[in-house]
């Protein structure tokens, strides 16, 4: 199966599991509230965010397996002749394993030092802190599938494991299980796939699976372990770039105003998130692509991914900004809508974050973890204090903005810079290949969304079927020629005529 075959196989299937989670999301949350409690609801919420801090201690190890494997695979030429990768699963296990006292100890600290008015927490927390301590070497699994490309796989075994566990959760909620339910639950997600993971690897990909643990030579794993350390940094500094807006809010300018900044920001977030997904399916290709590919392949690669990702982006900003007005008072009243220009601020944002998010993820692909790491860290410094300053004076208009400031100023003359030099061409060449054809188009169809958004709003359901559906197809016919045109119509013309023979096929049998 070719790269682009497993690349839209996994994607397909990951945009459906995200679908998915949003869609029995609105449903769960308020079941959860109605049979469990506002009180115990939050406590639950609180004890899987301390989870976050017990991933700091994998340094980076299991980050990096996808892209090692991508690697091998690519110098060796295909999964069955990639020689040396036994050998990196191997040394990730042991590494892994080196690491899990580390594990147990903190996640011990969590549990012994939880303060006493979370005394309903205690019970549920051991079981998820438990769960991730089994849990911790078993993520090797996914990680090998994922380098391996084995993405529509994982995208089933994922909607699969979720759809099983959530079931059996609901179940055990209306049992009056209450927090364990939930406890037990997300001990069952992390843990049900593990085997059937195990299974697919040893039927399908037995070469990869090394038959004995190496012996550690340190001389070679202590560069592994810097680059892990400087995937740690990149936490971080996403911390600072995704995590800090509400926080700076709410202490500028009081809680009551994070409520309606979250809730006008709600819709454009939820749609921004496809962005990430899309790169982190394509990761291992790209990796696979550096090494054993040429800079012609990688340059074209990057481009057309760029491109696809910022008109996918620019639909995002012309419907968002069209009915967000109406999406915002039917979810939660309009008294928590914060406004058009914060609605356009936060678009303004999505676009640019966009763009950084291919760049960042193409550049750390290339093996420049060090480098992407203090990227980031810089781009986050530059966007809290940017979000600071520009809220002081703006508002809360001024919080995505000071996010665009960083991501601008930062990651992207430095990450463009790098992509030109790995891909052997200008930046100005690189930056004219990835915008010219969409720039424009946006800028257009942007403007007359902007014109009708300032002075009309949907007031109903119909009315807002009606304004994305004429949006829609307004950008596409504007949009369609730079789609098929090469680079990223080399990727989506092959695409099309495979669902155009599908699509007539299945004509042909049903008219017979």
């Amino acid at each position: 199966m070719s790269r682009t075959r497993k690349f839209f196989g996994g994607l397909v299937l990951s945009y459906a599991y995200q679908g998915l989670l949003v869609v029995t999301g609105l449903w769960l949350t308020p079941f959860m509230l109605r049979h469990i409690g506002q009180h115990d609801y939050g406590l639950w919420l609180v004890g899987t965010q301390l989870l976050a801090y017990l991933t700091l201690t994998d340094f980076g190890v299991v980050a990096l397996l996808p892209l090692e494997t991508a690697y091998a695979t690519g110098r060796g030429g295909g999964v069955e002749t990639a020689s040396d990768l036994p050998f990196i699963v191997g040394r990730t296990v042991r590494l892994v394993f080196y690491q899990l006292p580390i594990v147990i100890a903190v996640a011990a600290i969590m549990w012994f030092t939880i303060p006493a008015e979370w005394q309903a927490l205690r019970g549920p927390l051991a079981v998820i802190l438990i769960g991730f301590v089994i849990a911790f070497p078993l993520r090797i699994l996914h990680a090998l599938l994922q380098g391996l490309q084995d993405l529509a796989f994982l995208g089933w075994l994922q909607m699969v494991s979720w759809t099983v566990t959530t079931a059996m959760t609901i179940f055990m909620v209306l049992q009056g299980w209450s927090l364990m339910a939930l406890a037990v639950g997300w001990l069952l997600l992390q843990v049900l796939p593990a085997p059937i993971s195990l299974y697919r690897l040893v039927k399908q990909f037995p070469a990869v699976l090394p038959r004995s643990i190496p012996p550690m030579v340190w001389k070679a794993t202590l560069p592994l372990l810097g680059r892990g350390f400087w995937i740690s940094v990149a936490q971080i500094a996403q911390a600072l770039m995704n995590n800090t807006d509400l926080l700076i809010i709410g202490r500028l300018l009081g809680p009551a105003a994070v409520v309606p900044y979250s809730c006008t920001g709600k819709l454009a977030n939820v749609l921004a998130n496809q962005a990430q997904i899309l790169m982190q399916v394509a990761t291992p290709g790209l990796c696979e692509l550096k090494t054993g590919g040429s800079r012609q392949q990688l340059l074209q690669v990057l481009v057309a991914m760029t491109r696809g990702i910022l008109t996918f982006s620019g639909l995002v900003f012309c419907i968002v900004l069209l009915v967000n007005h109406w999406f915002v008072d039917w979810w939660v009243t309009g008294r928590q809508y914060g406004g058009f220009a914060l609605t356009a601020g936060i678009l303004f944002n999505v676009v640019v974050r966009h763009w950084t998010t291919t760049t960042s993820y193409s550049v750390f692909c290339f093996g420049y973890q060090r480098r992407i790491s203090l990227t980031n860290l810089g781009d986050g410094l530059v966007t809290v204090c940017s979000c600071v300053g520009l809220t002081m004076l703006l508002g809360p208009v001024g919080a995505p903005l000071g996010s665009s400031a960083g991501a601008c100023l930062i990651s992207l003359p430095c990450n463009l810079w790098m992509m030109a030099k790995e891909t052997d061409v200008s930046l100005a060449q690189l930056a004219n290949m990835m915008l010219r054809s969409w720039a424009w188009r946006f800028a257009l169809v942007a403007a007359a969304t902007v014109a009708v958004a300032t002075r009309w709003s949907p007031k109903n359901l119909p009315e807002a079927v009606v304004a994305v559906v004429s949006v829609t197809i307004v950008y596409v016919l504007v949009m369609l020629p730079n789609v098929l045109r090469p680079p990223l119509g080399n990727y989506i013309a092959p695409l099309l005529a495979s669902f155009r023979g599908k699509y007539t096929a299945l004509q042909m049998r049903i008219s017979a």
